[in-house]
């Protein structure tokens, strides 16, 4: 290590790196540059501050929303917009702001740079960029060319969404935000429902048509709209964000671009926004870590825009308890586990309670030995397993409710959800956080296993009692 580097080191082992992670105090020392985040505190919450009834309609609510969102965040993010001009003519750094949430993301800084951040005034935290791993879905059968594609497949049934297709709701008129790893458009179960101009966008390469290198997404898509018995709700458009990269990892930074492509979607090279094609969902099959909250501006921001989040609980549950992952452990999402088709709780899904004592999941839908579509090509299927594959079960659910019902908010449809599941028969013969299957919610199913007829009937059954012996 050269002296010019032990020295910036030596300058943020002080007092004036109180802000700075310790993990880029160890990437700098191994490696002479880190790749970081810097977050900048402000003057206000927004999310809090922002009052959506004043508006007369929801694209004028998130296009005020944006508006309120660039302002506040560009103002605190002025000083180190300042300093990166300055430093843009001595080296050769990438840097982006975001307006979702007060953050830049920083390739490359050095020791030196990293300790004049360290002391512009209003910065919050500087630490190394998250890459979120999309959890591996558990593969419980080889992709099969164009099975039989008639029926239902097995988690639509169990749920009840067949019964609500007869009463004539499929979604219809609702739009379902997907950030995961892209899309086959073009498969034989998904063409119909994709939403076209304004529906795909990807952070990485601008590509102007949907793709996906690694099937997870198109999946997902298949679960939440799929034609031919695939889709929870087969009427609804989708759309997707592609965040994750090669060996499926997600950069903060791409989840970050498909939060703001959410809230207010544009053009497939980011430009052109149009807040009036944003989604009523956004279903979310990833995640990572616990307790970590630094996506939560960002499902602030979309639950203020009357859209509701829904995301994965994690596949560790191996581990035992405590194994939640983030964002889906956050107070104010859907956070999801996954069943098997005896209506027992699989193996793999992560369980509660979170780092700070909450109860999670929220509620749990199928997961395991899932069918849909998948990417080696338009008539291409397979099975897999993962909390990945429960998350887009509740998310198509959603849909069958807004459908119905478009005035609903997330507070209403979770008490709809929540207190309409089915509890009867689910089993674990574990007690996470104090909780058994014998009390509801608790830390292994949520409120119980996901029951959309019974929701869309507004029918509540009582929780059968059982005995903890």
């Amino acid at each position: 290590m050269n002296l010019r580097l032990l020295l910036a080191v030596a300058v943020l082992a002080g007092g004036a790196s109180a802000v700075v992670d310790r993990n880029v105090h160890r990437a700098l020392q191994q490696n002479g540059k880190v790749d970081v985040i810097v977050t900048m505190k402000t003057s206000k919450n927004v999310a809090e501050s922002f009052h959506e009834s004043a508006y007369p309609s929801r694209t004028k609510r998130i296009e005020a929303l944006k508006a309120e969102l660039e302002t506040t965040h560009a103002q605190a993010l002025q000083p180190l917009a300042n300093l990166m001009l300055k430093e843009s003519t001595h080296g050769d750094h990438e840097f982006k702001t975001f307006w979702i949430s007060p953050v830049a993301s920083l390739k490359s800084a050095t020791p030196e740079l990293v300790a004049k951040l360290a002391e512009l005034p209003g910065v919050d935290s500087i630490r190394e960029e998250l890459h979120i791993q999309i959890d591996e879905p558990v593969v419980e059968a080889a992709s099969a060319a164009h099975e039989a594609v008639t029926g239902q497949e097995w988690g639509v049934k169990r749920i009840g969404a067949p019964q609500v297709w007869a009463d004539g709701t499929t979604g219809q008129g609702i739009v379902v935000g997907v950030i995961d790893t892209g899309a086959r458009s073009t498969h034989e179960v998904l063409k119909r429902g994709f939403l076209g101009k304004y529906g795909w966008f990807d952070p990485e390469t601008k590509s102007a048509k949907p793709y996906d290198p690694f099937g997870h997404g198109t999946h997902v898509v298949g679960t939440i709209a799929g034609a031919n018995g695939f889709g929870v709700a087969p009427a609804a458009k989708w759309m997707m964000c592609k965040a994750c990269r090669v060996g499926k990892k997600c950069p903060e930074t791409d989840l970050l671009d498909c939060a703001q492509f959410m809230l207010c979607p544009t053009d497939t090279d980011g430009k052109n926004p149009d807040c009036s094609k944003a989604p009523r969902i956004v279903s979310n099959s990833w995640g990572g870590g616990q307790g970590n909250f630094w996506y939560k501006d960002a499902v602030n921001a979309w639950i203020k825009a009357g859209m509701v989040p829904v995301f994965a609980m994690g596949n560790a549950g191996q581990y035992g308890c405590e194994t939640a992952n983030s964002p889906g452990d956050y107070p104010n999402v859907i956070g999801v586990g996954s069943t098997t088709i005896r209506d027992e709780l699989s193996w793999f899904s992560s369980r509660g309670p979170t780092v700070n004592g909450r109860t999670k999941p929220d509620i749990s839908a199928p997961g395991s030995s899932i069918k849909s579509a998948y990417n080696g090509s338009d008539v291409d299927y397979a099975y897999l397993s993962g909390t990945s594959m429960a998350t887009p079960h509740v998310s198509g659910a959603v849909a069958l409710l807004l459908s119905q019902n478009p005035e609903m908010e997330l507070d209403e449809i979770k008490v709809t959800l929540y207190t309409t599941t089915d509890q009867s028969g689910l089993w674990s013969n574990e007690t996470c956080g104090g909780t058994s299957d014998a009390v509801w919610p608790n830390n292994q199913f949520g409120h119980g296993r996901l029951n959309i007829f019974n929701a869309y009937q507004g029918f509540r059954p009582a929780p059968t009692p059982r005995s903890s012996t």
